[in-house]
């Protein structure tokens, strides 16, 4: 990442503390938090009034008002220059599925080392994607019914 290129990030998820948490990490990594956002439609009309978008959204899916999953394919649809990365705490096969049904470019797990995180964002930011060892296999499953 050259000093120039700084990465636009918006963190969303239903939990103060770890949102707080997250962006404070985010920043000491040297990315930009654009906005928070609680839930869904918080982050959407956050994103409406962004003069900025940002270049990964790292959406929880299990929120309160608007979940992940409808926020990451409201986000594809409207923003589609701005990569989301699912962060969750489960690992369901089903869970992942769905989020990579709508257009997630990574899944990574909330019990992650923050490292980690820094990771996936990077390479989602490349045009990369990135999941967690927990969610990796089922991804690369997903992916296969999509021959390039």
């Amino acid at each position: 990442m050259s000093k120039q290129e700084i990465i636009k990030v918006a963190m969303i998820d239903d939990h103060d503390m770890l949102r707080k948490g997250i962006c404070d990490f985010l920043m000491g990594f040297g990315f930009e938090v654009l906005f928070e956002a609680d839930n869904g439609k918080d982050a959407m009309e956050k994103m409406a009034q962004s003069e900025v978008i940002p270049d990964v959204m790292v959406v929880d899916i299990n929120m309160p008002v608007m979940n992940g999953f409808k926020t990451a394919k409201a986000l594809n649809e409207k923003y589609p220059q701005s990569k989301v990365l699912a962060f969750s705490i489960n690992d369901d096969v089903q869970d992942v599925v769905k989020m990579l049904q709508r257009g997630v470019k990574g899944y990574i797990l909330k019990g992650a080392d923050p490292e980690e995180l820094k990771k996936a964002i990077t390479i989602i930011n490349e045009g990369g994607s990135y999941f967690s060892a927990g969610v990796a296999e089922v991804a690369k499953e997903y992916y296969k019914q999509f021959p390039q």
